[in-house]
């Protein structure tokens, strides 16, 4: 019971980050005190699993705190790390008119498959050298918060959830979509293939 209340405790706890991302910092104090009022209702019941629970809802409470919440990227903002610009389509269309590979990420907050895609294929070598090679513009697009137009992009690929990634080229001006879970060989050779 106490190894599932801490698991239960921590995804309660990343929901509450995700809500952060989502719907600021005003909807997550809002659930943070819920949750609280969940808890005093509960601590009539059973102390003694009130105590635990309190404390998450404690934690989860400063997380929400206004003052705590960084502010979410806008949409189509560069990422902080300058390395990715943000998704447009007709950027898109102009840097492969202009010969140019462009890797495209749709990724959001909440998804943690792009996250593991991230750390353990496009921040790491090879992938990370040959995205800031020169020719070559990665792009990111953000779907933390609904986006109409990444979602009728996702579509157009037949594609209604995340991850994806995209890879265009002069070889490939309709683009070379590649699987969900990323391997640095299958990037590489995708980024070649659409670059001719």
């Amino acid at each position: 019971k106490a190894g599932l209340g801490r698991a239960l405790a921590a995804a309660a706890v990343w929901l509450l980050w995700i809500l952060i991302g989502v719907g600021g910092s005003t909807a997550a104090m809002i659930a943070a005190i819920a949750a609280a009022v969940a808890v005093a209702a509960l601590s009539v019941r059973a102390p003694t699993l009130a105590k635990g629970a309190a404390g998450v809802v404690a934690f989860a409470a400063l997380l929400a705190a206004p003052q705590a919440a960084p502010p979410a990227p806008a949409l189509g903002a560069s990422v902080a790390d300058g390395l990715w610009a943000g998704f447009e389509r007709g950027a898109l269309a102009r840097a492969v008119a202009r010969g140019e590979t462009v890797f495209v990420d749709v990724t959001a907050d909440w998804c943690l498959t792009c996250k593991a895609n991230k750390a353990l294929v496009l921040d790491r070598e090879p992938v990370a050298s040959v995205l800031s090679a020169p020719g070559v513009l990665p792009m990111q697009a953000d779907w933390t918060r609904p986006d109409p137009a990444i979602a009728r992009y996702l579509e157009s690929h037949g594609r209604f959830g995340i991850p994806l990634n995209v890879v265009y080229g002069p070889a490939a001006p309709d683009g070379l979509p590649l699987p969900e879970i990323l391997d640095a060989a299958g990037v590489v050779a995708a980024l070649q293939k659409a670059g001719g």
